[in-house]
């Protein structure tokens, strides 16, 4: 379950930076909202994606297996 759980934090911040980069590089491609991203959208998104990546840099490490949240 610790392999999932990590695989999968770390495909979604990959995946956060990348569209991060498509929105500032190409706004709008491969968007189904015609709306273009602003600079705040585009800050968040990369602050999603760190933090995703961070949460499997935290996991690989054991740390939700260490009894971090329970009483």
């Amino acid at each position: 379950m610790k392999k999932v759980t990590v695989w999968g934090f770390l495909i979604a911040g990959v995946l956060g930076t990348f569209t991060g980069l498509r929105d500032i590089f190409a706004p709008g491609f491969l968007n189904a909202s015609p709306r273009i991203p602003s600079q705040t959208d585009i800050t968040l998104q990369f602050v999603a994606a760190a933090v995703f990546l961070a949460l499997a840099a935290f996991a690989s490490r054991g740390g939700f297996d260490r009894g971090l949240g329970k009483s």
